[in-house]
């Protein structure tokens, strides 16, 4: 007895997704749904230098008696605030860039295979980075250190970890695939 052999082709609908991936990229960051996270992650991936006025001056010492920390290393009216960069983000992307360069190919035959639809890869591709910015803010060793001050407020020495320690997790260091503009 014959057996009928059936052909699919995957091919279009491989190429499809193939250009759906073309059209959308992977970002990694926090993102604006997140206005005061966004707020400390630029300060610290940009660095600040602000003039201090007497506004400034008064609401640094509040939250230092607040805290009990201490007010020696505080900026005086007339002076600058100060927080050096610690870029996490951009430091990391020039650190791993070739990491996601190298995930990139499996996760085309992945496609081509129809094991993973755009998304899929576009996410897979972009968690090598996620991963990679997430364990350098956990990691904070290469990271400038904070000031006493810093560290009486939050009650740790470790930058860019606040209280909850969101920027060393998935939700704060988030993933998202957009159409590209």
């Amino acid at each position: 007895m014959a057996k009928v052999v059936r052909d699919v082709n995957r091919i279009p609908k491989a190429l499809g997704q193939l250009n759906r991936m073309r059209v959308r990229r992977s970002e990694v960051g926090v993102f604006e749904d997140a206005p005061s996270l966004v707020n400390i992650a630029a300060m610290n991936e940009f660095g600040v230098d602000i003039p201090v006025d007497a506004k400034v001056h008064r609401h640094l010492r509040m939250l230092a008696r607040e805290h009990g920390a201490p007010t020696e290393t505080l900026p005086r009216e007339g002076e600058r605030l100060r927080v050096p960069e610690r870029s996490f983000l951009r430091a990391t992307m020039d650190e791993h860039e070739n990491d996601v360069v190298e995930a990139a190919p499996e996760q085309i035959v992945a496609v081509m295979e129809g094991e993973k639809d755009a998304y899929q890869a576009m996410m897979a591709i972009g968690r090598v980075l996620q991963e990679a910015v997430i364990e350098r803010v956990a990691r904070g060793t290469d990271l400038a250190p904070n000031d006493p001050f810093t560290i009486a407020l939050k009650g740790h020495a470790r930058p860019l970890i606040g209280k909850t320690g969101v920027l060393e997790t998935p939700q704060g260091i988030r993933l998202r695939v957009v159409r590209r503009q």
